[in-house]
């Protein structure tokens, strides 16, 4: 706040005012004397730490006032930002802006505590003085003759327990800073991280992959197909797999002193199915010979697969193959024949115009021509066990909806009607592809040869009582409805839960086929033709003359091709998400991730990654 001026001193600030110089040789007296505007205008003395302000007289201009940093101004309570006029009644008050003697900060997972001194003694600051002017930059120094405070152990040591950061608090630290500070953030305290637990494991003692010696000697078809394809094998008795528990954490706690829990350990949930159990030591045994697997994503199920092995072609005579194991064919797959296996499928000689779908591999020795070939994920999705109970459950879901709320309806009025009357009636009018459904779900489950891997009598009985519903109307309720529609989701997750992890599809050529895989697609011999080809994995083609003309192909990870197109073949698209090359690609494009080209020159031993795609855009 400026404090008021004495008469004395304003009498003096005139008498330096009035002063009169002698003027030079050649110089009017007149033009050294003080310029009357000058004298009219406000003015702003600085002594001892002190404002003083006059206002300006008649005609003349207010004193205009700024701060220089470190220093603050408050103009009437009022933060100045910039230069301001100020007149003798105005109340100024300033302070200095200075960092603090010290800061406390804490790591963000709150396992470190630190403390950083910026200076150990705090000074007192003063104005600097000023003569009388009309302008005024005010600025402060420090006064080391006067100091304020020094910083001490105690008063940090309270500070920290001040914000609870008390649990192994390094006081040798804080002293050693304190006593030559570094100006840098020290660690002083230090929280003990949660030691993470160890998740559950699975050893597997077994191959889930098949070895393909990939011949082209005719006489090798006959000899053990076993041995031939090398397909993994376990005799009875035999550990195939072994469970490790998972081990819980250690907690730990924070600067604070709140406990950190562990992350809990995640555990795996194993299952032994068909001919196989499960031991107190967590180790899985075969309980008969044959290739052992495993499947499911959340629940690992462990079972031997059997086998149905079809030694002539596979054709009108044999019907299509519905198997809960692996299928093996020793000969061809003649046109229009369907093979629908819940394990692999090995095939010995060609497959013409046919679908094949396999929960599990695909492995082709011939040629694969207008056909289909789905592996894996897909092989669940293109089953037809699967496809035709999912859309019977959403039916079935949608008609017992329907016949509560018109049941409901009906009661209302109070009148009453049989369930089955009703049932009956939504059937006829808004469900018609019910009966049709289970028609193809019944011919499916015709062609399952031999057991099958879960009991579907009941399911087939109920299938029979709702294909002819006019005999069984007073058979129905909804408790009936709800039973059908269990049994349906069992099938449903049955053939789900059969999908294997480790999947590939291997063949030697295809031709006008599609061919989609959740795991890798190896093309062996000549190459691919007007096809398209999926892999949630790698395409790779490993002959040095395969040929891929006119098609599309997509991998998940990389694709490497051999030659691709030729001088007056179709173009081909390629699409990887990580790498794509080609020892030969005459015209395409090509799309790996983000990044796409067009090729329309030919081009030798390239390769496309999203970096060289980049730095060509």
């Amino acid at each position: 706040m400026p404090q008021k001026i004495t008469e004395k001193y304003l009498n003096e600030l005139i008498d330096q005012l009035d002063v009169k110089e002698i003027a030079p040789e050649g110089k009017s007296a007149v033009a050294q004397q003080p310029n009357d505007k000058q004298i009219s205008n406000g003015m702003i003395v600085v002594q001892n730490n002190q404002i003083y302000i006059t206002s300006p007289m008649h005609g003349g201009k207010p004193a205009v006032l700024t701060a220089h940093p470190p220093l603050i101004l408050k103009l009437n309570n009022e933060l100045v930002t910039g230069p301001v006029e100020v007149l003798a009644t105005d109340r100024i008050s300033w302070t200095v802006h200075e960092p603090l003697q010290y800061e406390i900060t804490v790591s963000d997972d709150k396992l470190k505590a630190f403390l950083a001194i910026e200076r150990v003694q705090q000074y007192a600051w003063t104005l600097v003085s000023s003569p009388a002017t009309t302008e005024l930059e005010l600025t402060a120094r420090i006064d080391r003759t006067l100091l304020l405070s020094t910083l001490t152990i105690e008063q940090i040591i309270a500070d920290f327990e001040k914000r609870s950061i008390t649990r192994n608090l390094n006081i040798p630290v804080i002293y050693a800073e304190l006593n030559n500070p570094s100006h840098q953030p020290v660690c002083v305290a230090e929280g003990k991280p949660p030691v993470p637990g160890t998740d559950a494991k699975l050893d597997l003692f077994f191959s889930e992959h098949i070895e393909n010696a990939f011949s082209e000697n005719e006489n090798e078809r006959s000899v053990d197909y076993r041995n031939h394809l090398r397909i993994p094998s376990a005799k009875t008795g035999d550990i195939i797999a072994r469970k490790h528990l998972p081990r819980e954490g250690v907690p730990g706690y924070d600067v604070y002193g709140s406990i950190l829990p562990a992350a809990p350990a995640r555990d795996v949930k194993v299952v032994a199915k068909e001919h196989t159990a499960l031991l107190p030591s967590h180790e899985i045994t075969a309980l008969k010979e044959g290739r052992p697997r495993m499947t499911g994503t959340n629940v690992k199920y462990f079972d031997i697969s059997t086998e149905y092995v079809i030694p002539g072609n596979v054709n009108i005579k044999t019907g299509n193959i519905v198997f809960s194991g692996d299928v093996i064919v020793y000969q061809d797959v003649e046109d229009n024949m369907i093979i629908e296996s819940l394990g692999n499928v090995y095939i010995y000689g060609n497959v013409y115009s046919s679908t094949i779908t396999a929960t599990g591999s695909i492995l082709v020795m011939g040629n694969v021509i207008n056909s289909q070939l789905y592996s894996g994920y897909f092989g669940v999705m293109y089953n037809r066990l699967y496809t035709l109970s999912k859309q019977l459950i959403e039916e079935v879901h949608l008609l017992r909806q329907a016949s509560s709320l018109l049941t409901e309806k009906v009661e209302s009025r109070q009148q009453t009607a049989k369930f089955g009357q009703i049932i009956l009636l939504l059937m006829e009018s808004k469900y018609k592809k019910i009966p049709g459904l289970i028609r193809d779900l019944q011919s499916v489950f015709s062609n399952i040869k031999h057991t099958y891997h879960q009991d579907t009598e009941q399911l087939k009985r109920m299938l029979d009582v709702f294909l002819r519903p006019t005999q069984f109307i007073d058979f129905f309720s909804d408790a009936i409805l709800a039973s059908f529609l269990k049994l349906l989701k069992d099938l449903y997750s049955g053939v789900a839960r059969m999908q294997e992890a480790q999947v590939r599809v291997d063949l030697p050529q295809c031709q006008n086929s599609t061919v989609k895989s959740n795991g890798d697609i190896i093309i062996h011999k000549d190459g691919v033709l007007q096809s398209e080809l999926f892999s949630s994995g790698d395409i790779t083609f490993l002959h040095q003359e395969s040929i891929c003309r006119g098609s599309n192909l997509e991998a998940a990870g990389t694709l490497t091709a051999q030659t691709v197109g030729g001088e007056s073949s179709a173009n081909s698209f390629l699409k990887a998400g990580r790498k794509i090359t080609a020892r030969k690609i005459y015209a395409g494009r090509v799309t790996v991730g983000r990044y796409s080209e067009e090729i329309i020159e030919p081009a030798e031993d390239i390769v496309f990654t999203p970096q060289s795609m980049q730095r060509k855009d």
